[in-house]
C-alpha cells in the first residue's frame, strides 16, 4: 500500500479525508499558519480538540512532517471517539436569538441562521437541536481504531498522540497535555467543550500562538460563541482575530498577546 502523500491521487486523498493546505477549505487559515515561518519560531506542540475521523489531524501532520520546525513538535488529538457528550442549555438553538439581541452576532449572520431553521423544519419536519442539525449527526460514526489505522498508514504514529475520553476528565491528568502549545484547533461544537479546552489550553499557549475556532461563526451551534466571548472578557491577553471568509463563512482565531511580528 502507498503511504507517501505525494504518490496519492486526488480520489485517494479524498477517501482518507486529506485536505490540501492550498485549497480554500474550512482549514485553510489553520494550515496556512502551520505552514508559515512565524509558526516555526513558536515553542510548543499542536493540539486538536475534536478529532472525529481525523481529517484535520492527519492533514496537519502530513503538512508538517517534512518541515524543519516540526522536528521536535507533536500533535495531540482529543476526542471521545463515541460522539457528543451531554448538552448544556447554552447549546440550545434559541441562544442565537439572545446573541443577536445583545449584538454578539451580525444581522446577516442571524438572517442565515433563521433560513437554516426554516429549511430544517421543511425537510426534516422537526425543530433544530444540537443532536440533529449536523450532517455528521452525533459524530459517533468513528472510532479510535479507525483514526489509528489512518495514522499508521501514513507513518505518523511517532508524531501524533491520541487521547480518548471526555475533556473534563482527560485534562485533569497533566500527562494528557503538552507542557507548551504553539497552535491549536478547537472543533468540538458544544459550549462545554470550548469552555474546558480554552481553560486548559490557554495557560500553555506560547506568546503569539493561535487557537483556531472552528465554530465561532456557526449557523448550527451557539455554544462555542458564548464560551469564547465569556473567555475573552476574562483574559485580556487574548485577542480575537478574523482570519478571513471561506465559502461565505467567517473563520476566526484567538492569538496570545506578546511581541508583535515585524
Amino acid at each position: 500500500m502507498k503511504n507517501n502523500i505525494k504518490n496519492l491521487e486526488e480520489w485517494e486523498k479524498n477517501y482518507f479525508g486529506i485536505i490540501s493546505s492550498k485549497k480554500k477549505s474550512q482549514l485553510y487559515f489553520y494550515l496556512k499558519f502551520l505552514n508559515s515561518k512565524k509558526f516555526e519560531k513558536i515553542n510548543g506542540d499542536i493540539v486538536e480538540a475534536g478529532v472525529f475521523k481525523g481529517s484535520s489531524l492527519i492533514s496537519s501532520a502530513l503538512l508538517l512532517k517534512t518541515k524543519k520546525g516540526f522536528k521536535n513538535k507533536k500533535i495531540w488529538g482529543y476526542d471521545t471517539f463515541s460522539g457528543f457528550p451531554k448538552y448544556s442549555n447554552k447549546d440550545d438553538f434559541k441562544q442565537f436569538k439572545k446573541l443577536y439581541k445583545t449584538k454578539q452576532i451580525s444581522h446577516n449572520h442571524y438572517k442565515n441562521i433563521l433560513k437554516l431553521k426554516k429549511y430544517h423544519r421543511l425537510l426534516k419536519n422537526t425543530n433544530i437541536r444540537a443532536n440533529n442539525i449536523s450532517s455528521s449527526k452525533k459524530f459517533n460514526n468513528t472510532s479510535l481504531q479507525l483514526v489509528k489505522k489512518k495514522i499508521n498508514f501514513f507513518n505518523l504514529s511517532s508524531k501524533i498522540n491520541l487521547i480518548k475520553g471526555g475533556f473534563k476528565n482527560t485534562f485533569k491528568n497533566e500527562k494528557n497535555l503538552p507542557k507548551k502549545i504553539s497552535a491549536g484547533l478547537i472543533d468540538c461544537d458544544l459550549f462545554e467543550g470550548y469552555e474546558i479546552t480554552l481553560k486548559f489550553f490557554w495557560p500553555r499557549l506560547s506568546i503569539n500562538g493561535k487557537l483556531f475556532l472552528d465554530e465561532y461563526y456557526s449557523l448550527k451551534f451557539p455554544g462555542p460563541r458564548i464560551a469564547v466571548n465569556s473567555f475573552l472578557k476574562k483574559n485580556k491577553d487574548a485577542v480575537l482575530v478574523k482570519e478571513g471568509v471561506i465559502g461565505d463563512f467567517e473563520r476566526w482565531s484567538i492569538i496570545k498577546l506578546g511581541t508583535i511580528w515585524k
